[in-house]
């Protein structure tokens, strides 16, 4: 009974009644990470990387449900280069999240004192990422880190103004481990202000005790190995693709359970197929006007994608909506707090500035 009404709450809060119209005139959720990945912030990968499932999912459940794409940028690490202002893009923005999250988790470990060039970063995320060009797009950076913003002088004042310009709002978040916290902190409030963005506080590696899930371990990976071995990869980048996939699988099984339940409901969904478009055959033919037009030359494909699809409902009937749905609830709370975690400043700011824009 329990779950009832608060499927029942769920439903009423996340998907009203002009749901499907809203779903098919989705508004574009452009994200960007711009992280601080030198020795002070040590950890900040693994809360994004072990996260990113669960900031999907979550952005997945908010309505009017968002077309949205991420991109990565890290920054701060000599091995990135020099001539690049010691910054590396992982990823432009994309829907593909397996390449994201995988490029995350072949980072090396390892710790770099490197020079943390704030503006290099900001520059690179606001001029050659590639921002959706619709008017009605929310776009917007998180960057995330410690130390003075001005290291190269006030360079990074004239790229926040040109963020305005393109309409992207930044949001800073400043990584509380820092011996000149109350020096460098100014910059970081600027960041924000100049933009119109948030500006808080994290701390690395702190853990959430919130999860919801009770799903059979056993179960799911059983019938995820079903469907990894069923993909149809095709295409030159399929190599990549499969491999991207397996990375993140087994990235999310040794991060916990909860980092697991959240990718693998995440790859029973549309937006796991959305992803790996180019590369699986069977992807590409979830519109239904395709399959229709295929299905009077090859039965057999039909039949086979529909074999696809059971599979990809059996994981989701395994895992449930509960560790989703009950989240959202809590996120939804008026007096729900960040408390310095990364992913609870994402959503919270990612839904509180969604709902200004409707």
């Amino acid at each position: 009974m329990k779950h009832l009404i608060t499927l029942f709450l769920f439903t009423v809060l996340c998907f009203p009644l002009n749901a499907k119209t809203q779903q098919t005139n989705s508004r574009p959720l452009d994200i960007v990470f711009c992280l601080d990945l030198s020795g002070s912030t040590n950890g900040l990968v693994n809360d994004v990387r072990d996260n990113l499932w669960l900031l999907v999912n979550q952005l997945n459940a908010m309505q009017p449900k968002p077309d949205f794409r991420l991109g990565v940028i890290c920054f701060s690490r000599p091995s990135f280069g020099k001539n690049n202002g010691y910054v590396k893009v992982f990823s432009d923005l994309s829907y593909n999240l397996d390449y994201i999250d995988a490029e995350l988790y072949r980072l090396k470990p390892s710790i770099e004192k490197g020079d943390q060039i704030v503006s290099a970063a900001l520059s690179i995320a606001v001029s050659e990422m590639s921002w959706s060009k619709k008017e009605n797009a929310l776009k917007m950076i998180f960057i995330v880190g410690n130390g003075s913003v001005s290291s190269n002088g006030y360079e990074y004042v004239k790229i926040c103004e040109q963020a305005v310009e393109k309409r992207i709002i930044v949001h800073s978040l400043f990584v509380t481990k820092s011996a000149n916290k109350a020096a460098d902190l100014a910059g970081w409030k600027r960041i924000a202000a100049i933009t119109g963005g948030v500006q808080t506080e994290l701390t690395v590696n702190k853990k959430d005790p919130l999860s919801f899930w009770d799903s059979d371990l056993n179960t799911v990976v059983r019938q995820n190995f079903i469907l990894s071995n069923d993909l149809q990869w095709t295409g030159a980048d399929s190599a990549t693709g499969r491999k991207s996939m397996i990375t993140c699988d087994s990235g999310a099984y040794e991060a916990g359970l909860g980092t697991y339940f959240n990718r693998m409901f995440y790859k029973s969904s549309n937006s796991f197929l959305k992803g790996i478009k180019q590369y699986d055959y069977f992807a590409k033919l979830q519109d239904d006007a395709q399959v229709e037009a295929l299905s009077a030359f090859d039965q057999r494909a039909y039949r086979m994608r529909e074999e696809r699809n059971r599979k990809l409902n059996q994981i989701k009937n395994s895992i449930g909506e509960d560790g989703v749905m009950l989240l959202s609830l809590e996120y939804a709370k008026p007096e729900f707090n960040d408390e310095g975690i990364f992913h609870r400043i994402v959503l919270l700011t990612t839904m509180q500035y969604w709902h200004k824009v409707y």
